[in-house]
């Protein structure tokens, strides 16, 4: 019994918000409406028009003729306007709900904190922003079939009342037939909706998690089971939808048979009304004409239920993803500082993805303006977790996180992240030209900006050689550019914003000497005068830290210098053999959390 009553409340909630949002294009709906209600009442005079002329040849009466034929044509004409008015303006509506939909969505996921993305595969998402908003939209436009039904169903049985009163009775008797019918098979459809765009959604996981892995799958041949394993899911979904079509598809051949058997009846009882003199022939036809739009009407009422289900399902799921609390939020008192000095400092910071599994435990240290400070540590010590705290991509569980005196919950976190500059160590470009991808994040810069952040990381000579130079476009996840081209992109990137805090993450572990070198010089042009955190994989990169910081286990076990940690002969010394020979250095694989 609560398991049904939390359904009912879930679906009124989401009928109310999917109401609150038609409600704000209005305009367009009245209009609409306003429309289909001049369309029903010229289709009740068509009726009143067709008895006249039958009435006119019955009784050999021409002049009535020949201005019912003409009228007949102007009020058909009239009813062109009208029924386009209705389409256009629905369909508007419909339209402009989509747009609202997937504007919310899209801005609702940018806010989400980093944990959001990690509940959700970005495949999901794109189903609720595409596929789940197309069900809704469509399902408005849908309404243009029957928004007009109820005008056209109360007048014409106010007219098939005044007619006839006995027949029209004789007709209602077929109604809750009908009604029982259409809920029936409404109920249906929605749970297999539900289902349909469930299974719509586990499709495009796959095909984005596969798509952007296509390297790995084509490394280990494995392209023949992707096909087989997208088969699978796809068939799945059809398998699904075709469960809901079938049910829909027995909607109207139901309602016509219905329909038709009270027509034969009507016909029946109709000829012994005429041979009683209660009824003529020509109100007969009329009679029968309005009940055949009472049908139409109706088999519309039944594709409105189904679709109103298709609609609900697209829009709780896509209100699930609107309900999902923005986890990092502005204080209400935060501020913007005016001047960035650039001191950094964690004071007792914890932090856990789940309550029972601590990353981080008691964090502590400080980086000076301009210093730069090293973490280091074994895989899943908690290195990232550290740089990701600080722009506040996640929320420290316990403990604080201060930047010149102020703790990072109280500065709004636009400034917050407009101050600090990030370079990981697998660079994200996105598709369009590289003067798009080096002033992502500093809108406005000149090119002599542009053009001198390039130079000083290095990617200046690079790009020069280009067709295009600057405006040569990158290509989806930057294909068209080497690895250590797109590094230098990035770091171009990150000096043109001129941030006052720097987060590394060891840009050159994968990238060939020659990379390296020019990367490295580009990174130590960047890191000048900055407060830089850097999470380092190749200790070669870091002997000349300021501090460098040992992290085991989501616990800081030391910190010092290069030659310090050495001569202490604990885990950072352990960690220098594994990667040091004689002074060299050796290829480290990754010690990335």
């Amino acid at each position: 019994m609560n398991k049904d009553v939390s359904v009912i409340t879930r679906k009124d909630a989401t009928q109310r918000r999917l109401l609150a949002y038609i409600w704000q294009f209005r305009l367009w709906i009245c209009l609409g409406l306003a429309s289909a209600l001049c369309a029903s009442l010229v289709t009740l005079s068509i009726a009143k028009m067709l008895q006249l002329a039958v009435k006119a040849v019955v009784e050999g009466n021409i002049s009535v003729l020949n201005w019912i034929v003409p009228l007949f044509l102007v009020v058909v004409s009239c009813n062109w306007v009208f029924t386009f008015g209705q389409s256009y303006c629905i369909a508007a509506a419909a339209q402009k709900v989509g747009m609202r939909l997937r504007n919310d969505l899209y801005a609702h996921m940018q806010k989400q904190a980093l944990s959001f993305f990690e509940r959700y595969k970005t495949g999901a998402l794109m189903a609720r922003i595409t596929n789940d908003v197309l069900y809704v939209q469509n399902g408005i436009s849908a309404v243009v079939d029957v928004v007009d039904a109820p005008f056209r169903i109360t007048g014409s049985l106010i007219v098939l009342t005044l007619i006839n009163p006995r027949l029209t009775l004789l007709s209602a008797l077929v109604l809750p037939f009908i009604g029982f019918f259409i809920t029936h098979v409404g109920r249906k459809v929605r749970t297999i909706a539900e289902r349909t765009q469930s299974r719509f959604a586990d499709v495009m996981g796959i095909m984005e998690e596969r798509l952007s892995g296509i390297r790995m799958v084509k490394a280990f041949g494995m392209e023949a089971q992707e096909i087989e394993r997208f088969y699978q899911a796809n068939a799945a979904t059809v398998r699904e939808a075709l469960r809901g079509v079938r049910r829909a598809a027995s909607l109207y051949p139901t309602i016509e048979i219905i329909g038709s058997i009270g027509v034969a009846v009507v016909l029946w009882v109709g000829g012994y009304e005429i041979a009683a003199k209660r009824l003529t022939a020509d109100s007969l036809l009329q009679f029968v004409f309005l009940l055949n739009v009472v049908a139409l009407a109706l088999k519309k009422v039944g594709s409105l239920n189904v679709r109103r289900q298709e609609v609900l399902a697209g829009a709780r799921r896509v209100f699930d993803i609107l309900n999902q609390e923005i986890e990092i939020r502005d204080a209400p008192d935060a501020v913007a500082p005016a001047t960035w000095s650039g001191r950094v400092e964690f004071q007792n910071v914890s932090f856990a993805y789940n309550p029972d599994r601590p990353v981080l435990d008691d964090v502590s240290f400080t980086i000076e303006p301009g210093q730069v400070v090293a973490l280091v540590g074994p895989s899943g010590a908690g290195k990232s977790t550290v740089a990701n705290l600080l722009p506040r991509f996640y929320e420290a569980t316990s403990g604080t996180i201060e930047i010149d005196g102020t703790d990072i919950r109280q500065i709004k976190q636009n400034a917050l992240r407009e101050h600090i500059g990030i370079v990981p160590q697998e660079t994200i470009l996105f598709s369009g030209s590289i003067r798009e991808n080096i002033t992502y994040g500093s809108a406005g810069a000149s090119e002599e900006a542009i053009q001198a952040t390039a130079r000083a990381a290095h990617a200046d000579e690079f790009i020069q050689d280009l067709p295009e130079k600057y405006d040569t476009l990158v290509g989806e996840r930057a294909t068209k550019l080497s690895v250590g081209q797109k590094q230098r992109v990035s770091i171009a990137r990150a000096l043109l914003k001129d941030p006052k805090i720097l987060i590394l993450d060891e840009a050159t572990s994968s990238l060939d000497a020659e990379s390296e070198s020019l990367v490295q010089e580009a990174l130590d042009i960047l890191m000048s005068s900055r407060t830089t955190l850097v999470i380092a994989h190749r200790l070669a990169t870091i002997r000349n830290a300021d501090l460098i910081l040992v992290l085991d286990q989501g616990r800081i076990v030391e910190r010092g210098t290069h030659q310090e940690l050495r001569q202490l002969g604990g885990l950072y010394a352990r960690l220098c053999e594994m990667q040091f020979e004689e002074g060299d250095p050796i290829p480290l694989m990754a010690l990335e959390d």
